[in-house]
């Protein structure tokens, strides 16, 4: 099958490693596959020597009329059997420009957004990928019709790596060996809250003196200037160590007892996955779609959005030893029974299949 994916964003965020790790693997399973989005970046760097073609497509713009002939251009020139966009942007450019080459078309919705494009998608043999249950119920409540909708959540493959010491983690940032690392993953802003964590820690390192946080992820932009220079300021700056962009996630999850995911909105978080596939389990905001990740007591613990609580949850796993590793080895276990990349891959693949038959 001929493939064009198209992002419509070119940061290092959750829908954009998703949608450049999903490239690769299609055309690693034999399919021909062309990518497409506004910044070439790292993304070229990424898919270098896996055979997919990558096209710079300016995205920008109003009614993003360079953007939808580009990639009418592309359609027509390459001859896409199937056209998947990630993201609300990029969903209206090939919305477009499927409508001039007839090329069936799959949108992934990756986040809480407007859902106006993906009524309008839902047509034909048109399919529209929800990554949560949460995320179909947003869509059903928007009007996009239910039987074009196809529940696809996300996968990791970071159960396949081998396990490392936290000990070379804590030699490289110069840490004691006697702290207990905790940590949050993803880009330094302010959804993903930082400031909860920040908040919470001061209770934390109260009650266990060892205590050490990791942010593990891009900081830069104002908010992550603000959010270091709170942490200089609190006096925090020699427990709470950003690592900045890391290529070796699994590494420095292995290195923490567990993860925490205070965000303000979430679908299916690859930074939860992840860490269930390292037998790490996870204190996670009770928003979107993080329970269906994250069970209550036996994938990780749930908490409101307050310093409050994730302090109480950070503690808990701290105190207790055994129940933190029991739930660590549900994780793993619940990764293995539903959130593999091979699953994922399985059912998106299916859902190309009942697009291009026009099922």
């Amino acid at each position: 099958m001929r493939i064009l994916q198209v992002i419509s964003s070119s940061a290092t965020s959750g829908a954009e490693k998703h949608s450049v790790a999903l490239a690769r693997r299609l055309q690693a399973n034999g399919h021909q596959v062309d990518f497409a989005c506004p910044d070439l970046s790292w993304v070229r760097d990424d898919l270098a020597g896996t055979g997919v073609q990558v096209h710079q497509v300016d995205m920008r713009g109003g009614w993003g009329v360079p953007g939808w002939r580009h990639l009418t251009r592309l359609g027509r020139d390459r001859k896409y059997d199937l056209v998947h966009a990630h993201l609300s942007r990029a969903a209206y450019l090939s919305l477009v420009a499927t409508a001039f080459t007839g090329t069936p078309l799959v949108c992934s919705v990756h986040v809480k957004t407007h859902y106006l494009v993906y009524r309008l998608a839902a047509r034909k043999s048109n399919r529209v990928v929800a990554v949560s249950n949460y995320i179909q119920g947003l869509l059903e409540g928007s009007k996009v019709p239910a039987g074009h909708i196809d529940v696809v959540h996300n996968g990791t493959d970071f159960h396949d790596f081998n396990y490392s010491s936290d000990r070379d983690v804590k030699a490289e940032f110069q840490l004691p060996e006697d702290r207990r690392l905790f940590g949050l993953v993803g880009r330094v802003a302010e959804e993903k809250g930082h400031q909860i964590a920040v908040n919470a820690f001061p209770d934390v390192l109260d009650r266990h003196p060892n205590a050490h946080m990791l942010f593990v992820g891009r900081s830069e932009g104002e908010f992550a200037e603000y959010i270091q220079k709170q942490v200089k300021s609190r006096e925090l700056d020699q427990r709470i160590t950003f690592t900045g962009n890391r290529p070796d996630v699994a590494r420095m999850l292995d290195a923490m007892e567990f993860s925490i995911l205070p965000s303000s909105a979430e679908a299916c978080p690859l930074a939860v996955l992840e860490s269930m596939a390292r037998k790490r389990p996870v204190v996670g905001a009770r928003i979107g779609g993080v329970d269906e990740l994250v069970i209550h007591g036996e994938t990780g613990l749930l908490a409101e959005q307050t310093a409050e609580e994730f302090s109480a949850g950070i503690n808990y796993l701290l105190d207790h030893e055994d129940d933190r590793l029991r739930m660590g080895s549900n994780a793993l276990q619940l990764i293995h029974e539903r959130f593999t990349f091979n699953q994922m891959m399985e059912r998106m693949e299916a859902v190309y299949e009942r697009a291009v038959r026009g099922a």
